[in-house]
């Protein structure tokens, strides 16, 4: 039974309104089971809600905190300091920026974000557990694919060594 459930039911990520997929083998229409790679606790969603709105702290033009907060939020939840400006994106190591991540939340374009969620390890199951979920661009988000965030990088490793194969490219 999770915190804050008296009646022996798993709440998981569909509590917190959690994608819906209309297909495959997971097709989701109502409610996540715990068998779902989508899935997650009640108790995860709310700790990934928490870590992801920490990081937004460490996106360039990101508001100052209180040291209270900034400690707690860094000790309990990310394991990392916040520090403005230092966030990079995992896969392509952008920059995001908090200015634009506020007028997106305020001025939502559907089906349209540069701001994503993306995972350490998108085959992980269940997926949606804190230390794999964080933000990516867009474009990151699209190139890494169903590909480990390792895996994505050896692949980036291996295509820039073919130009240098096929000398498209040298460093002369």
């Amino acid at each position: 039974m999770e915190p804050g459930r008296s009646d022996g039911k798993f709440a998981g990520a569909s509590c917190l309104r959690s994608a819906r997929r209309q297909y495959g083998v997971h097709a989701t229409l109502t409610n996540l089971k715990p068998n779902d790679p989508q899935y997650g606790t009640e108790i995860d969603c709310k700790i990934i809600e928490i870590r992801l709105l920490a990081m937004t702290l460490s996106f360039d033009n990101a508001p100052k905190l209180d040291r209270e907060t900034r400690k707690m939020l860094e000790t309990k939840y990310l394991g990392v300091s916040i520090q403005a400006g230092s966030y990079r994106d995992s896969l392509l190591l952008e920059r995001m920026d908090f200015k634009q991540f506020v007028k997106e939340a305020e001025n939502p374009t559907h089906g349209s974000s540069n701001f994503h969620l993306g995972h350490e390890d998108p085959t992980l199951s269940p997926k949606h557990v804190p230390h794999n979920i964080s933000w990516r661009s867009h474009r990151s988000n699209l190139i890494q694919g169903d590909m480990t965030l390792r895996q994505a990088r050896i692949y980036f490793v291996k295509l820039i060594a073919r130009y240098f194969e096929l000398g498209e490219l040298n460093l002369k």
